[in-house]
């Protein structure tokens, strides 16, 4: 019997054990971490031997994690983050869904109140009204474009 497409596709990318889940994650967090390590690097124009230099290691060592060739360790790890002045932060998907509800909520409530402003401020009727929802300098407005 053949296996649907979708069946096939499944298969390649699922484990075949929790032992290779465990595997995979243990293979892609550090290379989440070199991700960052090495965009902020690109920002600052820095090279992978100067890198190398500030952390008190070898341009080959930092060649081999960015290859996946080692996996850099907790220390490794903090003094990119000195060298580079990169804060990690750990968040699971629950906190970091959270959190975009949040910024979501929070400019739909700006963007709400930047277009009752607009809208008085057109219709020019009552100028004390107007005056009552003109912003001050507290206040925050979203932008729409």
């Amino acid at each position: 019997m053949k296996k649907s497409l979708k069946n096939e596709f499944e298969d390649l990318l699922g484990f075949n054990s929790t032992e290779d889940e465990v595997d995979f994650k243990t293979d892609l967090l550090p290379l989440q971490f070199l991700g960052l390590v090495d965009q902020r690097m690109e920002e600052l124009g820095m090279s992978k031997k100067v890198l190398a230099e500030k952390i008190g290691t070898s341009a080959s060592f930092i060649t081999q994690l960015f290859r996946g060739d080692r996996k850099p360790n907790w220390n490794i790890l903090a003094k990119m983050s000195n060298a580079l002045n990169l804060e990690f932060k750990v968040m699971t998907e629950d906190i970091l869904q959270e959190k975009v509800k949040e910024e979501i909520t929070d400019y739909h409530r700006r963007w709400s109140h930047t277009q009752q402003y607009l809208s008085l401020k057109n219709r020019k009727l009552d100028p004390q009204l107007v005056m009552a929802v003109e912003p001050s300098s507290e206040d925050d407005y979203a932008m729409a474009g």
